[in-house]
This record gives structure tokens, sequence and C-alpha cells, in this order.
């Protein structure tokens, strides 16, 4: 009698499996109810087809194994290449995108060095019991949602749960290889030289929830940076500063940490090294000392702006402290604005040195306020002469960096992070909203 080998048996059995399933599959058809072939269908092979293909992947899988196995190469210790001897077999489960499987392979000792191993862990790449697929989508649900959220979102893409304490450390283990194949990728750089535009960077923080070293928990800043491209728009007037349609910017890489100045500084320059960015055209941020030091720290001297809607903010403020929520206030404020905007500093002086005659010393003390923080940013207040050469004088982009990049992810109700996997699962929704999440993984 003829004898079968191991892959006829698997084949025979994967096309007893395929024609039953495609049996079912008429099933499933014949009764539907009217007008739902097309979702029943779907929804069976859905979850029966994903069944299917995660039997194949188990049984040809333990089937190279098992070939594997019997040859010299795979007989050898992965150390010093010296022939092994077979102690026992021992199953591990993997999981995989298709759901868990689990597979049978032999445990071997070497005698010249003295090691145990499953050689065939190293040779298949089963080290690990997840697979890049599995991690993959695990780390992007990760960088947008909470764990929770994460672990019912996986359960409807792929079939199957994972709970929400494995959903965090497969992301938290998987951020390291994420930044790592970030940083070595030629077409990160190669992408943001030829995207088109005028280099700026910004720079702003947030504050996040943390749970220190002793565990007690306390409010730490995250401090949020972005490399952008953008083309200059039309020249515009002051008056039409916001109605102007500046275009958007043809590519953006954001990152994020919780560190000190030193520490954001390094990740500055590792960024800026990453992209082949030498000098920038601009740099944009709310006021914040830190962010100006570092600025001059990381690119020297370089054309500084005051973002204008914190500057409005401050205007406002000052307004209310003065003539409180008035039609007064309102006009007073939409014309310093202007004055700002059209004449910068020289303008804004005037107008606030004029308006400390006759004002109380806690009216004077407010307008004194006012006036040291723009002094304090007096080369950074050119609005009129960047409107004019179609240039952006708002630090909106890092504004939606500090909220969609770390609120939106790690500001949500109840969360206290320690600060490693704080930075690491920021590392994450950074790619994410950079689009730069296709970098980070070989395709086979």
């Amino acid at each position: 009698m003829k004898s079968h080998s191991p892959s006829s048996n698997v084949r025979t059995l994967l096309h007893e499996k395929l024609d039953a399933m495609l049996d079912e599959c008429d099933l499933v058809m014949d009764n539907a109810e009217f007008g739902q072939v097309l979702n029943d269908l779907d929804h069976f092979l859905f979850t029966e087809g994903r069944n299917f293909a995660k039997e194949v992947l188990k049984q040809k899988l333990q089937e190279r194994i098992e070939r594997n196995e019997t040859t010299t190469k795979g007989k050898q210790c992965p150390h010093c290449q010296k022939k092994t001897k077979v102690h026992y077999k021992k199953p591990k489960t993997l999981t995989t995108s298709n759901g868990p499987i689990t597979v049978r392979r032999r445990y071997r000792r070497c005698s010249p060095c003295k090691k145990s191993s499953f050689p065939v862990d190293v040779t298949f790449g089963m080290e690990k019991s997840y697979t890049t697929g599995l991690t993959r989508i695990v780390s992007r649900c990760c960088g947008l949602w909470s764990y929770r959220l994460s672990a019912d979102t996986i359960k409807e893409l792929i079939g199957f749960r994972l709970s929400p304490t494995t959903v965090g450390n497969i992301a938290d283990q998987t951020a390291s290889e994420i930044a790592e194949r970030l940083q070595n990728h030629p077409d990160v750089r190669s992408d943001f030289q030829k995207a088109k535009g005028e280099t700026e960077f910004y720079a702003d923080g947030t504050f996040v929830h943390i749970r220190n070293e002793f565990g007690k928990a306390e409010w730490r800043e995250f401090k949020v940076g972005a490399y952008a491209k953008r083309l200059r728009g039309l020249s515009a007037l002051p008056t039409e500063w916001h109605t102007r349609t500046l275009p958007e910017p043809s590519v953006v890489s954001a990152f994020a940490s919780i560190a000190d100045k030193a520490g954001f500084q390094e990740l500055c320059q590792s960024m800026r090294r990453t992209l082949g960015v030498g000098g920038v055209s601009s740099a944009l941020g709310d006021g914040a000392k830190w962010i100006w030091n570092v600025v001059r720290e990381v690119f020297g001297k370089t054309d500084e702006c005051l973002d204008v809607y914190h500057a409005s903010e401050h205007i406002s403020d000052c307004g209310k402290a003065l003539f409180g929520e008035s039609q007064s206030k309102m006009e007073w404020f939409e014309r310093i604005r202007n004055v700002l905007l059209s004449e910068g500093l020289g303008g804004v002086e005037r107008e606030l040195l004029s308006l400390k005659v006759g004002l109380k010393e806690s009216q004077i003390n407010l307008v004194d306020s006012l006036l040291d923080y723009f002094c304090g940013n007096a080369g950074r207040l050119d609005y009129c002469g960047r409107l004019a050469a179609g240039r952006v004088i708002g630090s909106g982009l890092i504004e939606g960096a500090c909220k969609n990049l770390v609120g939106r992810r790690l500001k949500q109700t109840g969360a206290c992070w320690r600060v490693e996997r704080a930075n690491r699962i920021a590392l994450i929704s950074a790619v994410l909203y950079s689009d730069q999440w296709k970098y980070c993984w070989k395709s086979p």
C-alpha cells in the first residue's frame, strides 16, 4: 500500500475543511432572510473564514516544524552549531492576527556548550509569543484609545479578545522597536526632504497625571515638538489674518516626552538628525521661556514668532480685568489686537502707556504686566511682515498636537501614568499623528 507523506495528509485535511466550509456557505445563503444574503455571508466568512485561516496557519507551521527538525540543520545548536540531543516535545502557544494557535516542537540539549534550547524557535522566528501582524494592530489601537477600548476594538477587528493588561504590555514592549525602526528608516528623511515649503518648528507643553517613583500622583508637563514644512500663502493685510487661507503643511513630524529642558532639547536634536533638518525658517511658540531657550540651543538665531492666539488671550484677560465683560472691553480688545498685528511692539507700547493715565494703581499693574509680556517677546511680534509674506503667525499645529497626540490619549478621566509608559505610548501616538506608521513595519 502506498504511504502518504505528512504534507499530503495536511493538504487532505485542509481540503476537507475547506469543502465543509463552502458547503456551509451554501446553507447560509439558502437560509438568509430576504435582502440579507450579502450581510449573512460576509459575517459567516469573517468568523469561519478566519477560523479556517487559523487552521491553515497551525497545520502548515506544524508541518514545517516537523520537517525542519528531521534535517541536519534543524538538529544543530543555535549557539555553537554542534549536534544536539532531543529531550522531549513541548507545546507553545503563539498569538497571531488570526487568533491563538498551539504547536509542538522539540527541546534539545547541546553537550559541547551545555546549553538547552528550542532551535526551531530561532529558525522560524517564534521566540516571541505574538506575531508582528498582531503587535501592529494592538500598538495602533493603543496609540489612539485606552487599553480597555483598544481591547474591545481589537475584538471587533480580528474576532478574538485580549485582556486590557495584555494589550498595554504588547504596546509598551513594541514602542522601543518602533522608535528604532523610525530612526533608521531612510524614507523618513527622504520624504521630509522632498516635501515642499519652508521648515517650521513648533513647541508647547501640556500637563498629564503621573504617578511618581514614590507612588504619589502629580501633574507633570509633557513637552511636545513638531517639525513641519509648509508653502507660503498669499500676501494678506493685518485685517485679513483670521480670514486668509494658508496652505496645509506638506509634512509633519511630531514628538512628545516628559523630560526636563535638556532632555527635550536632546530629543529635538535627535529628530533633527533623523529628518536631516539643518536650520528652520521660523519657530513658533506660546511665549514660555523654555521654548525659546530650546530654540536657541538647537537652531541658534532664527525667526521666532509668538503665537498670535496666546498674544490675543493676554490682551483679552487684561481687558476683562479693566472693563469687565462689556462692549467697551470687546472694542478695546479688537483695537489693541489690530494695533499689535499692524505695528507690533511699538504700537502696543504706545497704546498701553496712554491707557495708564487716570487708572488706579492695581489697574496700572495689570497694564504693566501685559506690557512686560510683550516687551519680553519684542523680537517675535512681526505679524505684519509675516502676513505680507504669506507666512504662518499661529501655533495651531502644535496646539492640535497637544490636544490630539497627548490630551486625547493620555489625559483621559481617571488615567494616572508611570513616566516611562506614558512616554512610550506618546511615541506611538506621535507616529500616528505624523502619518509615519508605514515606516515602522516591514511588510512580508
